[in-house]
């Protein structure tokens, strides 16, 4: 017995007749009346009752209809579950992300991939940037939101920038250039104890940061490092030192921080969508062209 038998059944017992039933298959009469007989000394039951006035399903015939459908229709569900799983519609994805993101790009991308992918179960994961790095080398996560790294070498690894943005200050609200308007030039800082995200948890920026201020001549005393950007804003907060943050984090964490502009500033930093190259799974496939049609752009405009 093969698929087309089915499918020959079907249609006879649609019709009832097998002139129409033929002309619906293309084929000629004869040898569907063939196949027709064949099936049922396969089975070893009659299917229909033939007279030369009408065609009936019998009781037995009734039943292999239904049996029939259920088959087709658990054969089209089947074809369409492997298509949703070719588009990345169905599925899981791991999505690791810094703590930075947190606040604004990473719930508009949740935001957008729940409503375009509701099928999909979204394994989300806090990491520092280079925590990200060796998660996606290892296959722990498809994709990273991170800090992209300078000059350093990430083999496999690809990085799609969502946003660039400035550095500014954060300071104690009783810092003695928190009521100023202008901006800071970094030399009015050289006396300051620093706070900074460390160098373990994202090469990059530490060294763009440190070497800043190397370049506005002054060795910078850092009196503290921190894995994550909140504890980094606490600890200002508190008075125990100054910070070089981005820019867009003055909008959510504001409580005893004052946020500074830097003068002719030269520190930016870039958070990315990071994937390895042999990933091309249907799922990250589909994430990442979403992301580009609906949240890079949105970001790029800020």
């Amino acid at each position: 017995m093969e698929l087309r038998h089915l499918k020959y059944f079907l249609t006879v017992a649609e019709d009832l007749h097998f002139g129409k039933a033929a002309a619906r298959l293309n084929m000629a009469q004869p040898p569907l009346s063939l196949q027709i007989r064949q099936l049922e000394e396969e089975i070893g039951v009659p299917l229909f009752h033939r007279t030369k006035r009408k065609v009936e399903l019998t009781k037995e015939g009734q039943l292999f209809l239904e049996k029939v459908n259920q088959i087709f229709k658990d054969l089209e569900e089947a074809v369409e579950s492997v298509k949703r799983v070719n588009r990345g519609e169905v599925g899981e994805i791991a999505i690791g992300f810094i703590s930075s993101s947190a606040y604004d790009i990473l719930p508009t991308i949740i935001e957008h991939y729940r409503k375009a992918y509701p099928n999909i179960h979204i394994d989300l994961q806090q990491l520092t940037t280079r925590e990200q790095l060796k998660a996606l080398h290892e296959g722990a996560i498809d994709i990273g939101i991170l800090c992209q790294p300078a000059n350093i070498k990430n083999d496999g690894i690809h990085f799609e920038v969502i946003r660039q943005e400035r550095m500014m200050i954060a300071l104690p609200e009783d810092h003695r250039l928190a009521s100023g308007t202008s901006p800071i030039h970094l030399e009015e800082l050289a006396g300051d104890s620093f706070i900074l995200t460390g160098r373990k948890a994202n090469q990059s920026h530490y060294d763009t940061v440190i070497n800043s201020r190397y370049q506005a001549g002054f060795h910078p005393k850092v009196v503290q490092e921190t894995q994550e950007l909140p504890t980094v804003l606490s600890l200002v907060s508190s008075g125990m030192g100054v910070a070089i943050v981005p820019s867009s984090i003055q909008h959510v964490l504001k409580n005893k921080v004052v946020y500074r502009d830097i003068y002719n500033n030269p520190i930016t930093t870039s958070t990315a969508f990071a994937w390895k190259s042999g990933n091309l799974s249907p799922t990250v496939h589909a994430f990442l062209n979403l992301m580009r049609k609906s949240v890079i752009p949105f970001f790029h405009q800020v």
